[in-house]
């Protein structure tokens, strides 16, 4: 029996599918400290805010990955600002914040959007859906204009 090799178990590529998430998360952490640390101020300095950055569950082993940094309110604000247009950008892409739209550019898209007959789209769009998928179809579409009155419906 000794010599019979040892098969192998879902339990070594659990254990290894954990180390590689746990690599994958303290990588994370790191590149958060150290893009954080160029906005971190001095303790104590008009620093009203501290960020906590360390892994979750019990720490363990893991003090090393775990971060304090002291913020000032202006700080934080410019961290918030950045986060929430990544939030609003296809795939996480940061905008380009240099650029300036100038103003012909501004009328050419204005004049895009207002061509655009959302209720030619909207019909498009509910013909081309399998009729199994319709429902959610049409709730995502009523979500993203709100609760339109169709021609029919009296005017509120």
């Amino acid at each position: 029996m000794s010599e019979a090799p040892v098969p192998d178990t879902p339990e070594g590529d659990a254990a290894t599918d954990t180390a590689q998430a746990d690599t994958d998360r303290n990588a994370a952490i790191q590149a958060l400290a150290e893009a954080f640390t160029g906005l971190a101020v001095e303790p104590g300095r008009d620093a009203s805010i501290r960020l906590h950055i360390s892994p979750t569950g019990v720490l363990g082993t893991s003090l090393e990955h775990c971060h304090s940094i002291d913020l000032t309110p202006a700080r934080a604000h410019q961290l918030a600002d950045q986060a929430d247009a990544m939030n609003c950008c296809l795939d996480g892409e940061r905008p380009d914040t240099g650029t300036v739209l100038g103003p012909e550019t501004i009328a050419d898209i204005t004049e895009l959007f207002e061509d655009i007959d959302l209720v030619g789209l909207t019909g498009a769009v509910l013909n081309s859906t399998r009729p199994g998928h319709r429902p959610k179809v049409t709730q995502a579409i009523d979500d993203m204009f709100g609760d339109i009155p169709g021609p029919e419906d009296p005017e509120p």
